[in-house]
């Protein structure tokens, strides 16, 4: 944090308190910077706020406060001023970050607590929020709205950015729980702010807000730090329905370690960056202190977002050129999900085929520049609630301004999805989908953890006769007409070579599309995975599990002992259709 003469205070974990004067260089005007320690012997010293009452240190131990006496540049008087919270002997519970609010309030986290709130005479300590798997660090907004990031690992499927609004209040209800140890009551957890791809930041720093208008159009906007990766994101929000749900922008820039803390100066509007080296941090140095100067040149960049069920809306800080964003050609999207688990970190999985690894590219139907002449919608009628959908996009020529994405050109965004609006409609052909939105895919995830619904007919029975179906590719089964005796035992395996999962679900005489339209509607079921697709239904007489790619099951069944035709069919959303046959029983 800053003094009023606009030098650094900088605590450091080994305990010390330097101060950094001599930051009045310009690009034009070299400086030399000076340390002076302040202050050592502190436990673990991750935060720290300048205040007009002293300089507030967030220790392992306690909320130290910090006084000079007699005015030599150093700390006389070490107080403790607050350990009303609890601190852990565990290896990686630190006591993580400080800010404090208008009330003065402060603000810390731990993986032990949560969220901490210690009022402004340091009596009370009380948790406001828990779930939060080695929180390094918090950011806090004017309005008192306070931010904290996770790094992947149990119950936190990707590094990940939580948001508690202005106006929290624990008195009448529990506090918010954000997911790690794992649900509270069965209920399933507060939804994160943004995921953040692991390629992106494994492990995440602090945040900060642009205070002021010196930046450009990123006033008011939140950054963020990655430790891990020793880079830098804007964070930009929306709203649907109360729900708030983030964008991530990669910024140019790299830091020369892992960075945990940023702060604005109040004197010369610059960024400062400090960050040392540790655990899995991909960075050159064992530690840094590193500004950001807004040059006051124009700059592309997002800066407002909302998501819609047909598409997103995107404002950019300049005009845009409608050559570059009709083009569709220019742009690409692509989403994948999350599995909340106690996994440590989850892979990217398919949202269209749970379970699958891999991302789903999104057909972006029509690209359209609205009437600011700065705002775009992208027409992306698939649009699903999405863990991470990933949108490149170039709207102007790569000379035409210059853009704050790492790569040099173009701009790419990591949206967080929870809920979408009504249908964008402000755009020329614009043709109504009817569609069904998904459930949230922590929904599903929560059915899944949950026990899962059991198999009938895996008890094998001797003297079964062999039967094996073969899926092929593009929804089919290899073999749509199957024989067999009435009343026979068979061992039916399903193979499933196809990159997609697959069931099997034998039917009712004359249900096929009865159950098919049941099949269909299980998309918007969160319990439909754990339930391996098989819809409610007394048409159904036995079914295979759903089988992943490149795996197979076997189910032992007795066949019906009346002759006749009874459909199968995938019973995966959508699959149904072309994915049928008929048992013939004789």
């Amino acid at each position: 944090d800053f003094l009023p003469d606009g030098s650094a205070m900088i605590c450091t974990m080994q305990g010390d308190v330097w101060h950094v004067s001599g930051l009045d260089s310009g690009i034009d005007k070299p400086g030399i910077a000076r340390w002076k320690r302040f202050a050592s012997g502190l436990h673990h010293a991750l935060g720290l706020v300048v205040a007009a009452d002293g300089i507030y240190v967030q220790c392992r131990d306690q909320l130290t406060r910090l006084t000079d006496v007699n005015g030599d540049d150093e700390a006389d008087f070490y107080e403790c001023f607050c350990n009303a919270f609890q601190t852990s002997s565990g290896g990686h519970d630190f006591i993580c970050g400080l800010q404090q609010d208008h009330q003065g309030n402060f603000y810390t986290a731990s993986s032990n607590q949560g969220l901490v709130r210690m009022t402004s005479d340091g009596q009370n300590a009380e948790v406001i929020a828990t779930g939060f798997r080695n929180p390094d660090g918090v950011g806090i907004f004017p309005d008192g709205s306070v931010t904290v990031a996770c790094s992947e690992g149990g119950w936190t499927p990707a590094s990940m950015i939580c948001l508690l609004p202005g106006g929290h209040n624990t008195r009448s209800h529990s506090p918010q729980h954000f997911g790690y140890g794992g649900p509270k009551n069965n209920q399933p957890p507060e939804l994160p702010l943004a995921y953040l791809p692991r390629a992106m930041d494994n492990s995440s720093g602090g945040q900060t807000v642009v205070p002021s208008e010196t930046w450009g159009p990123m006033q008011g906007q939140l950054l963020h730090l990655s430790f891990g990766m020793g880079t830098w994101f804007t964070v930009l929000q929306d709203e649907v329905n109360g729900q708030i749900q983030g964008a991530v922008l990669p910024m140019a820039g790299d830091f020369l370690s892992g960075v945990h803390r940023g702060r604005f100066s109040q004197r010369d509007h610059h960024l400062y960056v400090s960050g040392q080296q540790g655990w899995v941090s991909f960075t050159q140095y064992e530690g840094c202190f590193q500004r950001i100067r807004y040059t006051g040149d124009l700059f592309q960049i997002p800066t407002d977002f909302h998501v819609h069920e047909n598409g997103v809306r995107i404002t950019f800080a300049q005009p845009v050129d409608p050559a570059f964003v009709m083009n569709l050609s220019n742009h690409f999207a692509q989403c994948w999900n999350y599995r909340y688990s106690g996994a440590y970190g989850s892979p990217e999985y398919s949202p269209s085929h749970p379970g699958v690894e891999g991302h789903d590219p999104l057909r972006i139907r029509s690209a359209h520049v609205l009437n600011d002449k700065c705002s775009i919608f992208i027409e992306i009628p698939d649009l699903q609630p999405v863990s991470q959908l990933h949108l490149r996009l170039h709207v102007n020529s790569d000379d035409e301004y210059a853009v704050c994405n790492p790569v040099g050109s173009g701009h790419d965004l990591f949206f967080t999805v929870h809920q979408l609006d009504t249908p964008f409609q402000d755009f020329p052909g614009y043709t109504p989908v009817d569609k069904t939105i998904a459930a949230h895919p922590i929904l599903t995830d929560m059915a899944f953890n949950a026990v899962r619904v059991p198999n009938p007919w895996l008890k094998k029975v001797n003297g079964a006769r062999q039967l094996e179906l073969q899926t092929a590719g593009n929804l089919t089964y290899a073999t749509r007409e199957l024989r067999v005796r009435a009343n026979e035992p068979i061992a039916f395996t399903l193979n499933n070579p196809d990159v997609v999962p697959h069931n099997w679900a034998l039917i009712r005489p004359g249900t096929l599309q009865h159950v098919g339209e049941l099949s269909s509607q299980l998309i918007a079921n969160p319990e439909a995975y754990a339930r391996n697709y098989i819809p409610e239904s007394d048409k159904i007489l036995c079914y295979t599990d759903i089988v992943g790619p490149g795996q197979s099951q076997t189910i032992y069944i007795q066949t019906p002992t009346q002759p006749g035709r009874y459909p199968f069919l995938c019973t995966f959303p959508g699959h149904w259709m072309v994915m049928n046959g008929e048992l013939i029983v004789e």
